[in-house]
């Protein structure tokens, strides 16, 4: 594919495409293989001028290569574009819309009038079916409303007016559909599965492969506090998996052998040989787009009490009517009462305005899983901090391993890997890591690895028994030997270490030190989230007192707690939300699951454990923490849209009642009217909380340096 550079400047470039436009499906294509690119930040396709937006990490080389060899036809590349698409949603309804309003301007221009009465009755039959229905059921509902205006309308032979109601009742419906359906996409992409390697069984030999190398039949390990990929059968093992992504219940489900599993549950104990039956991933979003509709947790309370406010208002709707047409004798004045409907507005536009932020918090890489979750963040003052993985650095490095006695700290850390590699964790990923640099090949050399939940891990090596985890569990409970020699060396170590001691039949076999300094913007987030309304910020570690006491202060952060188990950061946030508190908490790990489930609202790092990241109820990238004091603010600015849809709803709908009453606004009008303010809170409540970075602004040349800049790149470009 060929095209020229038209503008770039570091991070970020626009491309021209060779072309005059792009079909639908070659934007999608486009764009979502290159967001799925690790060294892709944001993409922007333009589908009308052919052009792509790319901002990006690092290297631009590679992926211009892959842009110029990119073949937007190819099979392969169109199995990256999800089932349903935004883009796609968008035209289908565009074309629906256009072709509803060319249909109805063409009757009304070119057929007589007794025909466009039959289309008028073929068109109104539906809605006075669902109003009569409702009535049948002594629902007073905004059906028996719309019915009631249509019917009334064409029963004095006013047929134009009836037809108007119709067709403007019919396009406010579909561009209510329309906004709230993209809405649901766009969440359910955000929610969508992010799984690139699994664990492929065949026979002994375990493997780690790239997820599309996986067809039908294969047979994958999932061990726990991860997440099943794939819809399969369980062939071997007994797990307690958690399938609140799918059925909104967090109640973990015993699954044995033959049981079914399905992609996007969690394993909470246990771990699972699963024969894979579904590959595509095709079931999974839809799952995910039927949860989002139907889950209580998107309706916020705010949003269901004015629901339930303005479902009180339609039978004085329907009461105003008949009053005004018993003291006017006027049906055209009653008619045009019955356009206004206080609930639409609260129904569809209080929706769309949690369903946008939480698809604008997916913008700034935070997953939000109800609506209900931003209200409680709104109302939060209490926040409880895990350390390692959320204050400190999303990647720790390992810095030192120390082997006890006479062995190979190159030895020690390649079997450190090859345990640690079955049960991802900031600390243990910086173990994988290092041994990877390394070049230290760690095949299977030891039996089924088991994670005991704060502690570590322990398996079999040969007649040997390894361990590997925290002092606590090495030292005190396993009672592992070590020589005061190694004592001495290991008191030595810098105390801003994260340790992980490993032991090998009874003895200590090695330490590694990993450096897991605190964020660069730790401290100004601290502070932030105090002037946004966070009154009560606590930390809660595992690590020695020590280690606590030196990252609470260099984080600003005055109360701490250390040493500390699991139940027993669960304990604290149920104490403090005894005490009235609305309790926020923040983990990565496995260990901070069931302190994630207590809180009223549980954070979890995405790079850290599935489980945590399961059991949460919003998700935030672990490299960037002011996401919180985004989330919070955005929170906060919800709460009042949503109090000025219904306050703004409520009162302009009142308005065109009281002109209806007065003669001010004919039926048909005040339908318009009332289509438009709908439809006007509903675009309102899609724009942005939160000032948003355009990444897609056209930047002006600043400098000379910046232009050639730009000429040298352009002449590097193979395919331009």
């Amino acid at each position: 594919m060929r095209y020229r550079i038209e503008h770039e400047s570091r991070g970020r470039f626009r491309l021209q495409l060779d072309k005059k436009r792009l079909t639908t499906e070659e934007a999608d294509v486009l764009y979502y293989t290159l967001l799925e690119r690790d060294d892709v930040e944001t993409v922007k396709v333009l589908q009308k001028s052919a052009q792509v937006i790319v901002r990006y990490y690092y290297g631009r080389k590679n992926l211009l290569d892959t842009i110029g060899k990119m073949n937007l036809k190819s099979e392969r590349l169109k199995e990256n574009v999800p089932e349903v698409s935004s883009r796609a949603t968008n035209e289908e309804f565009k074309e629906q819309i256009w072709g509803m309003v060319l249909k109805h301007y063409a009757k009304k221009w070119f057929l007589p009038a007794p025909v466009r009465a039959v289309f008028t009755i073929k068109n109104a039959a539906p809605f006075i079916y669902h109003g009569l229905k409702d009535l049948l059921h002594r629902e007073f509902s905004a059906e028996v409303v719309h019915a009631t205006a249509i019917g009334a309308s064409m029963l004095i032979g006013d047929f134009n007016t009836a037809a108007s109601i119709t067709f403007l009742t019919e396009v406010g419906e579909v561009l209510e559909e329309w906004t709230l359906k993209k809405s649901v996409n766009d969440l359910a992409q955000s929610l969508a599965l992010n799984i690139t390697k699994v664990w492929r069984v065949e026979g002994d030999v375990q493997e780690q492969v790239n997820i599309d190398q996986i067809k039908a039949g294969d047979h994958i390990l999932v061990t726990m506090g991860n997440m099943i990929p794939l819809d399969g059968i369980v062939a071997e093992g007994d797990a307690m998996v958690n399938q609140a992504a799918l059925t909104g219940e967090a109640i973990p489900v015993r699954k044995t052998r033959s049981v079914s599993v399905f992609a996007g549950t969690v394993i909470e104990e246990g771990e699972l040989i699963i024969e894979v039956r579904e590959t595509s991933g095709e079931t999974r979003y839809d799952k995910i787009v039927k949860m989002i509709e139907e889950s209580e947790s998107m309706v916020s309370v705010k949003q269901s009490r004015a629901e339930a406010v303005v479902s009180k208002l339609i039978p004085y709707t329907f009461g105003t009517s008949v009053l005004t047409f018993l003291l006017t004798r006027n049906v055209t004045k009653a008619l045009s009462v019955l356009m206004v409907d206080f609930s639409c507005a609260i129904e569809v536009a209080m929706p769309i305005a949690v369903l946008s932020s939480m698809r604008e918090a997916g913008r700034h890489r935070v997953t939000v899983k109800g609506g209900r979750y931003l209200e409680q963040i709104a109302q939060a003052d209490t926040i409880v901090f895990d350390k390692t993985g959320t204050l400190t650095k999303a990647q720790p490095t390992v810095e030192t391993v120390l082997a006890a006695g006479d062995g190979d700290p190159d030895e020690m850390l390649r079997i450190a890997a090859c345990l640690e590699e079955h049960f991802p964790h900031s600390l243990a990923n910086a173990v994988v890591r290092a041994a990877a640099e390394k070049g230290l090949d760690h095949e299977e050399m030891h039996s089924k690895a088991v994670y005991i939940v704060a502690h570590g891990i322990e398996s079999m090596i040969g007649e040997n028994r390894v361990v590997i985890g925290s002092y606590h569990y090495v030292f005190e409970d396993e009672k592992v030997i070590v020589s005061d020699e190694d004592r001495a060396r290991i008191d030595a170590l810098p105390a801003q270490y994260s340790l992980l001691y490993m032991a090998i039949g009874g003895k200590l076999a090695a330490v590694i030190g990993i450096a897991d300094p605190i964020k660069e913007q730790t401290r100004q987030v601290i502070q932030d989230l105090r002037k946004v309304g966070i009154k009560h910020i606590v930390m809660m570690t595992g690590d020695s007192e020590r280690t606590a006491a030196a990252i609470a202060a260099e984080a600003g952060i005055t109360e701490y707690y250390s040493e500390v188990l699991p139940e027993d950061k669960a304990r604290y946030v149920e104490k403090e939300k005894a005490a009235g508190r609305k309790v926020i908490m923040i983990g990565d790990g496995i260990n901070d699951s069931p302190a994630l489930s207590a809180a009223d609202v549980g954070i979890a790092i995405k790079e850290g454990a599935d489980i945590a990241q399961q059991i949460s109820d919003i998700t935030i990238s672990g490299s960037d923490l002011n996401q919180l004091v985004d989330i919070k603010v955005m929170s906060d600015r919800l709460m009042k849209r949503m109090q000025n849809t219904s306050v703004v709803g409520i009162g302009f709908n009142a308005a065109i009642l009281v002109a209806g009453i007065a003669g001010l606004a004919a039926p048909g009008t005040a339908a318009l009217l009332h289509n438009a303010s709908t439809i006007g809170l509903c675009l309102k409540n899609m724009t942005n909380l939160l000032p948003d970075h355009d990444y897609f602004v056209e930047e002006e040349e600043d400098t000379a340096a910046e232009a050639d800049y730009t000429e040298v790149l352009n002449a590097e470009a193979a395919y331009a």
